[in-house]
Parts: structure tokens; sequence; C-alpha cells
């Protein structure tokens, strides 16, 4: 009885140990790879934090859509200067210049392609270099485009993609066609806002070299036109108000009074309006 009750014991003691060995080990071998992988955890942290995004990502956010012309016109240059015909040297020469202004030099057989934005002068300072020879740049320029439909920009934050490197703080100007406003994702690297990521909404420019507006390029002009070429261009015209018959107000009859009541067109500025026009040019 007594052997059975000291092998019971020894027994016991033998499981116990056991267990706690084994859970002792278990408990440091855990407390080993915590003791591993927490310093491994921390320097990961804190990799992630030092370690800055400077992927730059920049996506249209609003197309230009410029307003199509209300009416369009044709223009023979055969009629020129001719008794009875409104076609002049003055209005061709006209015509030409806002031509040359909607049209950009790229590598196209004929030398130029007619521009998917408004041309403006644009007078910049880069603030950072987005890559690819894009900037963000504080610049300014006027309206364009038919009644402005491009607002002028004063000390305004501007994407810029220029045709040669340029570095910060670099200044300049040149002949930008807006192609509207586009969304940039980027890290800035400028005071105050460095190391910060940010997302933005600005116009944007492409730098590009219109037609030279001279009497050899009319003369180019008028010769391309007479071999066939289709060339247009959009300008802004004032025409009289339909409503108001170009007087500039309504009258509006008054009970006991001989003159009618005149009522401000609200139409028009002084019986004009402005609409844009297409002109056609034809041999």
């Amino acid at each position: 009885m007594i052997k059975r009750l000291l092998f019971v014991l020894l027994a016991s003691a033998t499981a116990v140990s056991a267990q706690t060995t084994a859970f002792g080990t278990k408990a440091t071998a855990n407390a080993a790879e915590t003791t591993a992988t927490t310093p491994a955890t921390k320097g990961s942290a804190k990799a992630l934090e030092e370690e800055v995004d400077n992927t730059v990502v920049i996506t249209p956010f609003r197309s230009l859509t410029p307003p199509e012309a209300k009416t369009s016109r044709t223009f023979q240059l055969s009629k020129v200067n001719k008794l009875g015909f409104t076609e002049t040297s003055k209005e061709l020469q006209r015509l030409y210049s806002a031509f040359a202004t909607q049209r950009i030099i790229d590598g196209s057989p004929s030398g130029s392609s007619k521009a998917t934005g408004y041309l403006a002068t644009v007078n910049y300072a880069i603030v950072q270099d987005l890559g690819d020879n894009r900037f963000l740049a504080k610049a300014a320029w006027p309206a364009a485009g038919p009644n402005d439909v491009l607002a002028a920009g004063a000390d305004t934050m501007a994407v810029l993609l220029l045709e040669k490197p340029a570095k910060v703080g670099d200044t300049g100007k040149i002949t930008g066609m807006h192609v509207g406003t586009v969304a940039l994702l980027f890290t800035a690297t400028y005071p105050p806002l460095v190391g910060k990521r940010l997302t933005l909404r600005r116009e944007a420019f492409v730098e590009c070299a219109t037609l030279e507006d001279s009497p050899a390029g009319l003369q180019k002009f008028v010769e391309a036109v007479n071999a066939g070429a289709e060339m247009s261009a959009t300008t802004n015209e004032q025409i009289s108000c339909k409503k108001c018959g170009g007087l500039g107000f309504t009258r509006e009859a008054e009970k006991g009074k001989l003159l009618d009541k005149r009522i401000p067109c609200a139409e028009c500025v002084s019986g004009k309006v402005i609409i844009s026009v297409e002109t056609k040019f034809a041999p």
C-alpha cells in the first residue's frame, strides 16, 4: 500500500515537473520570440514613419470644354477688296491673327494643329519639380478664350508642362495652352508644407509655340487655303441684340401715360451681344 502510494506521488511529481518544464520552455520560447520580434516591429514602424511617399499622380479633374461657336460664316479669298463684298484685306489680317493664336506648332506634316485649349502668356516661378518636366509653380496669366472662359490668374498655383528642364526657383514666361483643371497628389518639398502629402486641384498649362503672325505667315496661310487646306478661326463678334432690336431697351405701355416705359434689356449691353463665330476660309 505504501509502495503504491509512493509510486502515485512520484508519478504526480514527474507529471507536474514535465508540465511545468514544458510551460516554462514554451514561455521562455514565447518570451524569446517576443524579444526578437518586438524590436523588429518597432523598427518597421519607425521606418514606415520616416519613409516619405514621393510618388506624384496627376489626373484630369475638369477637362476643358470650349464653347461651341453659335454661328459660322465663310470668308472667300477670291472676294477680298472687290466691290460689293464685305471681305477686306484688313478683315483677313484680323482673322489670320486670331487663327495664328489658336494654332500651335507640332510635328504634324502641316506643321501645326488646332489647339485644344485657350492660349495665354503665363509668368511663373517654379516651386517644386514634379518629374517628367512637370512643375508646380506660382503663376499669373490674363483671362483668355471667348467671353474670358479662362479666368485670369494672379500669384496662383498652377501645374506647368515645360518643353525644357528647369529647377526650383527658376522664373520665366511661356506661351501656355490651358488644358483644364487637374487633381495633383504629391508630397510637398517647399516650406511650410515640407513632407506633407497633399491633394490639390490646379489649372494646368502646356508650353507651346504659336504660328507666326507676320506677312510671311499670312502669305503661307493664303497659299494653303488656295491649295485646298481647311482652315477656320473662332472669334468674338458683336451683333445687334434680337430681343431689343439693338436699342438696348424694351418698351412697355403704361396706363394713363403717352410715353412707354423703357426697360433695360437683360440680354445685351447697349444693344450689342457678343457671340462666338467660326469663320471658315475658302479660295
